[in-house]
């Protein structure tokens, strides 16, 4: 009797898989998940939030001290967006919060060296998930940094991804490339 109910275990775990918290990032957010990730974001002041386990869980490579970079689905924008405001004491509005609930992007930030990079399209990001290589629709420059580091923004469309794949992130600028690995299923 022991030995069937020890199979029948296995047959259910075969057929049913295990049971584990697989989130991956939300494409569509609850209104308890944005109010969720903008109290989360409170409590991280600034640049803390990428130290927090939400936090690092969405960085690759060194950031944010040094190359690598962040994926800012809708849960952390919210929350990067809301310790940001932390830090002088203001809230996001129902406004900003629409705004990120309605995109139907997501976005790469990495950081680079600042050296030859003139324009955004200097850089190259590309992520790579299986055989599935996807460019981001467009790319812009985010912040400079104080060490000779500057911020590229890649965005990407949600419909272009499988938010539950692990990905290849890579980062070509003249004739350097960095690759990166991250498993969306982390990112909250």
């Amino acid at each position: 009797m022991k030995f069937n109910i020890w199979w029948l275990g296995i047959v259910v775990v075969t057929l049913c898989g295990v049971p584990a918290r697989s989130h991956a990032f939300d494409i569509q957010l609850t209104q308890e998940q944005m109010k969720e990730a903008n109290e989360y974001g409170a409590q991280y002041k600034g640049k803390e939030i990428f130290e927090s386990p939400v936090g690092k869980s969405a960085c690759f490579g060194e950031y944010p001290g040094g190359n690598g970079g962040v994926i800012m689905s809708k849960y952390m924008r919210i929350a990067v967006s809301s310790a940001m405001r932390a830090l002088k004491n203001e809230t996001l509005t129902l406004q900003d919060l629409k705004e990120i609930e309605t995109s139907k992007t997501f976005n790469v930030i990495v950081s680079i060296p600042e050296d030859n990079v003139q324009t955004p399209e200097d850089v190259q990001i590309m992520l790579i998930q299986g055989t599935n290589n996807i460019l981001p629709q467009k790319t812009e420059f985010g912040m400079k940094y104080k060490d000779k580091r500057q911020g590229v923004i890649g965005i990407f469309s949600y419909d272009k991804i499988n938010p539950k794949a692990s990905t290849s992130i890579i980062v070509k600028t003249g004739n350097d490339e960095k690759k990166f690995k991250i498993d969306f299923s982390d990112v909250k």
